[in-house]
């Protein structure tokens, strides 16, 4: 488990479609140990202002800049997350962030689901994550 912190299994079985992309799994079983879960993130920069503003890959790496540096602060990184849930205002650019993606979660992909919502809490913001990692032990 020393790789992937407290993952012990990522699965694909058998019975169920492949994922669409591969940069997520089925399902990610974990050890026992703490749970981490952080609230959707946005970008934002430290000062609340909004990166990237009408440039979704932009936007996508400083939420997920914004995602590692919670993580970090409780002794985790992007290898212990273990389910993401992303919300964004539009799939047009679904490929790009799959790319992203694949880039950030190089080890075993998390648990995942994406939802096109209709607008988040700023209406220059086009994309949320949030996620749930398992602190390591």
């Amino acid at each position: 488990m020393a790789e992937a912190s407290r993952r012990t299994a990522v699965s694909n079985p058998a019975g169920v479609a492949a994922p669409l992309r591969p940069y997520y799994s089925n399902a990610v079983s974990v050890s026992p140990g703490p749970l981490l879960f952080v609230s959707g993130q946005v970008a934002w920069d430290e000062d609340g202002g909004v990166v990237g503003v009408g440039d979704p890959a932009a936007q996508a790496r400083q939420v997920f800049a914004n995602l590692t540096t919670v993580l970090h602060a409780h002794g985790a990184g992007l290898q212990d997350v273990v389910q993401v849930t992303v919300y964004v205002t539009s799939l047009e650019w679904f490929d790009q962030l799959a790319a992203i993606r694949r880039e950030l979660f190089t080890v075993s992909p998390p648990a995942s689901a994406i939802v096109q919502v209709v607008a988040l809490v700023q209406p220059e913001l086009l994309i949320e994550v949030a996620a749930v990692a398992a602190i390591p032990g």
